[in-house]
């Protein structure tokens, strides 16, 4: 028999019964992890080590942990994922705390909401068209360039490039008709 699938079940077994050497190794590993700089999470450290330690305590309890890795490794992926899940709450709580400040420092509640709005159908239809019209979209929009300029640029007649981005115009407001049906079932 491996001795690390000895020493593993020792320190199980020590886990489940509350022996206090086995659970300060335990503890000792998930703060390995919870500590790294690069999580920023200090603040949620004592959160995420309860939440740690009772999701090993229930797999450990219900027979999960194969012993096809060492525990160590086993306790580590639970702590990262645990990590990875408080970091998306933390980010969406705080990017909608930056949202509501924003909104709340308008003078204008419904023209902002409104604007935003508009931004989000906006990337929505830039994410749908074609390649060669956020290309065009890019250049005129982002990059001011008048459609002689981007006729120089792409080695094509001014006319061209008018009936292109006429052509992207229809196709985008065809995505916006199509959306705003689908949203409207």
């Amino acid at each position: 028999m491996d001795i690390s699938y000895k020493e593993d079940r020792g320190l199980v077994e020590g886990f489940l019964t509350g022996e206090k050497k086995d659970y300060q190794t335990i503890r000792k590993w998930i703060c390995q992890v919870i500590n790294l700089k690069s999580w920023g999470l200090k603040e949620y450290a004592e959160d995420i080590m309860q939440d740690v330690l009772l999701k090993l305590y229930n797999c450990l309890k219900e027979n999960k942990f194969e012993y096809s890795s060492s525990l160590k490794t086993y306790v580590y992926q639970i702590t990262k994922f645990t990590c990875i899940d408080y970091l998306r709450r933390y980010l969406s709580r705080k990017q909608r705390e930056v949202e509501l400040a924003e909104i709340a420092s308008t003078d204008n509640l419904e023209e902002d909401i409104e604007e935003k709005e508009k931004r989000k159908i906006f990337w929505r239809i830039y994410r749908l068209i074609s390649q060669e019209c956020r290309d065009l979209w890019k250049m005129v929009f982002w990059e001011s360039f008048s459609y002689a300029q981007v006729a120089q640029r792409l080695n094509i007649p001014e006319g061209t490039v008018k009936s292109r981005f006429s052509r992207c115009k229809k196709k985008a407001v065809q995505v916006r008709k199509s959306l705003t049906e689908k949203e409207n079932l």
